[in-house]
């Protein structure tokens, strides 16, 4: 399939892109350390995941109450809901909102359901401007590309990556000081906010009980980006729904625990509907697009359905042995990591997808850091379970399986031939698969059972 060769092919530059990787390493064990300051706020941490992943547990399961609920409350605050099917139904939506106001220029916060549906792409088509305005967002597109982790856009980047993209395509100079790239990238974010006629922002919960949206950052753009602009558009999946606002509580300390290493974000901001009588900012108009693109099917499973309650933190990602050698390679998926390769397959196609649940170890590393206490590994091997019942191989493949299986519940076979001839047969295999950039290994002379039976007689 060519999406699998398309991720094997990126999977093999990215592991041998060594700078890369000594670049990844560093800034990951920043951010490990980070971590683990922050976590000492928790006295029960393991108490925390679980209560946290049952508010995600019982909002995914009561879905559709709660988002009725949530719609209910959001109109009687003056705004207003469009439910958009797929990603072509949500786009078209929101082109029409934006052609009504005749906007013609956007400022956008940090939001994976718009990668998700290509919005920008899809905005650029129809001849309207969108500008990110989170400092990472804006920084990225200056490479060229879209982002590889669910959080931390630039953790792929080093310091002076940073500096020599920005100098050459504003040609000013940066002394060694972050601070002075934040506020340069500031400087000229906040002139596209405050031209803006309207804002697309994410969201990270949905209120159900009084219709508000959360948004939960450090950076602060989303904050002006929600005041400014007369028409505010927040995009969000219908997972994002939660019950109360009550649960706050035990989500955004966890969130930002695990997303950026922060005892609780800077900016939690609650957005309940466009401007009030006598308040003197926020939007004029709100909508709120609530968009479902592939998430009913991954409702429909009886185990997966769990992955749905995660909070978008990229913990998963970081710890995963596998992603942090291909770090974020999901051919286009905005979805990456080890809860992108469990989503993924069923919202986009379980056929073209699987390959990303076999791209894990099954270490449990990515279920015993998740803060919403979701057994990830495990889904993993559901999706791999469920692959193999709708009988989701090649005849080669299935072949070849059924071969091994044979050969290795039966010791004759598995002892007959020369170590030299099974050597040969293994690399005229799997050498490929294998990868030009790691050593075959080799069968040894003598297996385990010769070497202990040889012990065993000259014990006696």
């Amino acid at each position: 399939m060519e999406s699998e060769k398309t991720y094997i092919k990126d999977s093999i530059l990215s592991t041998a892109d060594k700078e890369r990787q000594l670049i990844l390493d560093d800034n990951i064990s920043r951010y490990n350390r980070a971590v683990q300051q922050s976590i000492s706020q928790f006295s029960n941490l393991e108490l925390a995941r679980r209560r946290a992943g049952y508010i995600r547990y019982k909002a995914i399961n009561g879905l559709e109450k709660y988002l009725i609920e949530f719609e209910a409350n959001f109109e009687r605050n003056g705004g207003k809901v469009i439910w958009a099917q797929d990603s072509a139904e949500a786009v078209k939506e929101i082109l029409n909102i934006l052609r009504k106001n005749k906007v013609n220029l956007i400022s956008k916060t940090r939001s994976l359901i718009c990668d998700e549906i290509n919005l920008v792409e899809k905005l650029k088509e129809a001849d309207i401007e969108c500008t990110d305005i989170n400092p990472g967002d804006f920084i990225l597109n200056q490479f060229d590309e879209k982002p590889r982790h669910l959080s931390s856009v630039l953790i792929h980047k080093s310091y002076h990556e940073i500096t020599s993209i920005l100098e050459k395509k504003f040609n000013v100079s940066f002394k060694h000081n972050p601070i002075e790239i934040l506020e340069f990238v500031r400087k000229n974010l906040r002139v596209k906010i405050e031209t803006s006629t309207a804002s697309i922002t994410g969201a990270n919960y949905l209120i159900a009980d009084n219709g508000s949206i959360c948004i939960s950052e450090n950076s602060g753009e989303a904050v002006i980006n929600n005041s400014l602009p007369k028409l505010q558009i927040v995009i969000a999946g219908i997972d994002k729904i939660i019950p109360s606002l009550m649960n706050l509580d035990a989500l955004l300390p966890l969130y930002a625990t695990y997303s950026s290493g922060e005892r609780i974000n800077t900016f939690n901001t609650i957005i309940s509907g466009p401007r009030q009588d006598g308040e003197k900012d926020g939007p004029f108009e709100m909508f709120v697009v609530l968009i479902d693109n592939g998430r009913s099917e991954v409702m429909a499973q009886k185990f997966q359905r769990r992955a749905l309650g995660c909070i978008d933190c990229g913990a998963c990602q970081n710890v995963c042995p596998v992603n942090r050698k291909t770090f974020g390679v999901s051919e286009g998926n905005s979805y990456s990591g080890p809860i992108g390769s469990i989503i993924t397959p069923w919202m986009k196609g379980l056929e073209e997808n699987i390959h990303l649940s076999y791209s894990s170890t099954l270490c449990g590393s990515c279920t015993a850091v998740c803060p919403v206490d979701i057994n990830l590994h495990e889904l993993l091997i559901n999706n791999r379970s469920d692959s193999i019942s709708k009988k989701n191989y090649s005849f080669t493949e299935g072949l070849t399986m059924s071969t091994w299986h044979q050969v290795l519940k039966n010791r004759k076979w598995m002892d007959w031939g020369k170590p030299k001839w099974k050597n040969m047969l293994l690399k005229k295999l799997y050498s490929n698969r294998w990868g030009s950039d790691r050593k075959m290994p080799t069968i040894a002379d003598k297996s385990f059972k010769q070497l202990w039976e040889e012990r065993r007689e000259g014990i006696n």
